[in-house]
């Protein structure tokens, strides 16, 4: 006889098949307890060999499954405030390097450029110390009003003027001559040569 789980020949007095070990209907008739796990089977049918279609998506890997990728609540708001926060950083980039690097329209706005970007004598740029020092006589409750930026061009030359009035005080003034086409900045009173490296 032939052992139904691996098909090898089986002597008729065998308690098992030699092969896979499977206890012969002659053992567990007689109530034989061998230990052998395990009970004679119909045979099973061979597998089908896969259709040409299913053996493609597998090479392809179209047959595999999709992992889930599903994230916590918590992983969720982190990835899209990064997201957020790379895209505004980005945005602030291009803003600013159109900003510094895009030639001015109009003589005017050269002019004020030229001297906002002015090295300062305290380090940085005279519109950063003016800013600063704007913010400290605020702190101080010394401003009353800031008129701020003002420029008076002729040609390519520019009057650039910044002024705030302080409290029980004379209106402070800066006084800047700017050549738009020599790029030049000329400190022209006692505030703005203070300020101006």
């Amino acid at each position: 006889m032939r052992c139904p789980r691996c098909f090898y020949e089986v002597p008729v007095d065998a308690d098992q098949c030699p092969k896979c070990k499977l206890a012969t209907p002659k053992v567990r008739q007689a109530g034989a307890t061998t230990g052998i796990a395990g009970s004679y089977a119909p045979p099973q049918p061979k597998a089908k060999a896969p259709s040409k279609k299913a053996a493609k998506a597998d090479r392809l890997g179209t047959g595999k499954p999709v992992q889930d990728l599903r994230l916590s609540r918590w992983q969720l708001i982190a990835v899209i405030s990064g997201s957020l926060v790379i895209f505004g950083l980005i945005g602030y980039g291009i803003g600013e390097y159109r900003f510094w690097k895009a030639a001015p329209p109009t003589a005017e706005l050269s002019a004020l450029h030229l001297v906002e970007r002015a090295r300062a004598s305290r380090g940085g740029t005279i519109g950063e110390a003016l800013t600063d020092y704007l913010l400290q006589m605020v702190q101080e409750k010394k401003v009353d009003q800031a008129d701020g930026w003002n420029v008076e061009c002729l040609g390519s030359k520019c009057r650039v003027t910044y002024a705030i009035k302080l409290v029980n005080e004379e209106p402070q003034t800066a006084i800047w001559e700017v050549d738009v086409v020599a790029q030049t900045v000329s400190p022209q009173n006692s505030w703005a040569t203070e300020l101006t490296k």
